[in-house]
């Protein structure tokens, strides 16, 4: 059975079953996984988290198998698959090192899970997963405004369970671990609202490089501001900045601009004291003293990192903090740390930490060469140093981090053939006069 999903220069793309099949566990990956509902349910956890997982594996070895004996062959992204065995071959370093093997049999798997299931993606799955997850995304947030309104009234929590060194509360139709009162950070089906910032976020550069409706992502990252999250309201900004240069000579400029203003003040007046307190005033304060940053929630996280890199800053580096005996680092027992750009340095070392930052590189790299999408690649490399991750679940995703590089990487390889073909077109004109 086969299903006509749009066309292409008159070419109608179909997608067979397993390209179905790979699209939804595509979704699972992308924007499911990180759901929050093993805090609800903990005897979920296993089944959720590796289950799934072990399942979808196993579909993929046999339809790799199944395209062996057909055809002999079978196709898989080369670059992601040189680039994930590169990182696999320098991990053994610090494995070796530490005389462990919790890093590649525990922390990585993973890493394992997810770059091979990436090994087979297509970017004609782009388009139905991005349709997908706009449903799912507006569902969510809708349910998230709906409990945001439910606590503001003054209803208590419908369920409330222990989760990390607090508490996690579910308010009617959306869950948080931020509470103040009566005044709450919706989550939405995720462990926090940073977690749901992020796939709103992640959802809407993915309608950027598949070329959707402007005006539905701009309503997504506006509704998105709900969470209350500082990295979401820069996020929003720069868009604002995307759709301000990609639309300054149409007609319609002025009349969009306009609109825009409206609706983004219209939602601020009713909710302005709390928006005051609970978003702008989260970024009064920022300011660097002494070497210390100061001012944001998660500035002390970063702050304990640096102290403990300069205590012994060769070592670290190389090889990450001190384990013990059950694998974890010293700075697991010792310190808080964790959502810096120096976490997986500070924790496992550069043979490690180094493909974190090759995709930070990338995305700059990319707002230089792609220049219309210049806040988008921006917007991209502020959110994976909030959130690092480039292998894990949790408060980020590597599903989230390798669907936007190889969708980048796709984009940016159509711009430089257009500008070696454009450079070949003027070399040729030149030497024909």
């Amino acid at each position: 059975m086969e299903l006509s999903i749009g066309r292409n220069n008159m070419q109608i793309e179909k997608l067979t079953n397993f390209d179905k099949f790979y699209i939804a566990s595509l979704f699972y990956y992308c924007f499911l996984i990180n759901s929050s509902i093993f805090i609800l349910f903990p005897i979920l956890y296993f089944p959720w988290f590796f289950g799934i997982r072990v399942i979808i594996a196993c579909v993929l070895v046999i339809f790799v198998v199944q395209q062996q004996l057909k055809w002999g062959y079978f196709r898989v992204n080369k670059f992601l698959f040189v680039l994930s065995f590169l990182f696999f071959l320098t991990a053994f370093l610090p494995s070796l090192y530490h005389t462990t093997t919790f890093l590649l049999l525990r922390v990585f798997i993973d890493f394992y899970f997810t770059y091979m299931f990436f090994l087979l993606y297509k970017k004609k799955y782009l388009s139905p997963l991005v349709n997908i997850a706009t449903v799912f995304m507006f569902t969510v947030i809708i349910f998230a405004i709906i409990g945001f309104v439910y606590a503001f009234i003054g209803n208590r929590p419908t369920m409330v369970v222990p989760f990390r060194t607090s508490f996690y509360y579910w308010y009617l139709t959306t869950g948080t671990n931020s509470s103040f009162g009566g005044i709450i950070r919706p989550g939405g089906i995720y462990d926090e609202p940073g977690t749901l910032s992020y796939f709103i976020c992640l959802l809407c550069f993915l309608r950027v490089f598949s070329k959707k409706n402007d005006g539905v992502t701009f309503v997504l990252l506006l509704l998105g501001n709900i969470t209350f999250s500082m990295i979401h309201a820069m996020i929003f900004v720069l868009f604002i900045l995307y759709l301000v240069f990609k639309y300054k000579k149409k007609k319609a400029f002025v009349f969009y601009t306009v609109l825009v203003f409206v609706i983004t003040l219209a939602m601020y007046i009713p909710l302005r004291e709390t928006i005051d307190d609970r978003l702008l005033a989260r970024f009064e304060g920022v300011r660097v003293d002494g070497g210390q940053v100061t001012g944001m929630n998660r500035a002390y996280l970063f702050n304990n990192e640096l102290e403990f890199l300069r205590e012994d800053f060769y070592n670290i580096f190389l090889w990450g903090a001190p384990r013990g005996n059950d694998g974890l680092t010293i700075i697991h027992t010792e310190r808080r740390f964790g959502e810096s750009p120096l976490t997986f340095l500070v924790r496992d070392g550069i043979f490690i930490a180094w493909l974190y930052y090759f995709f930070l590189s990338f995305f700059l790299l990319c707002s230089v060469i792609d220049k219309k999408r210049f806040f988008i690649y921006i917007s991209i490399f502020l959110m994976l140093l909030q959130r690092q991750a480039f292998f894990s679940f949790g408060t980020g995703s590597g599903a989230a981090v390798l669907i936007l590089f190889l969708t980048g990487l796709d984009l940016i390889k159509r711009r430089l053939d257009k500008m070696k073909w454009m450079f070949k077109s003027t070399i040729y004109v030149k030497a024909k006069k």
